[in-house]
């Protein structure tokens, strides 16, 4: 997955998730933490950023939680996992 299918896959998280009525404020404050940081991740300035580990355990466990309840963001969460290890983040 390259960075720009990453960054439209973040859009579609963001469009489906504002979409959404029942999720709870402290997953969508999680959810914004990480897209945050893939987003700095995603930073294509030619600087080097070295990802936090706990970020892709983050995603793999809100994507969990997620795949129960609203499986459209789980696989949004999975492909972006995906696409970040494709990446080497």
């Amino acid at each position: 997955m390259s960075r720009e299918e990453l960054r439209n896959t973040l859009a579609s998280l963001h469009e489906t998730l504002s979409e959404t009525s029942d999720v709870d404020d402290q997953t969508r404050e999680l959810l914004a933490s990480v897209t945050a940081d893939i987003q700095r991740l995603l930073v294509d300035d030619g600087s080097v950023i070295e990802p936090d580990d706990s970020l892709t355990e983050r995603i793999a466990d809100i994507s969990r939680d997620f795949d129960a309840h609203h499986p459209i963001l789980g696989g949004l969460l999975s492909r972006l996992s995906d696409g970040l290890a494709n990446l080497g983040i």
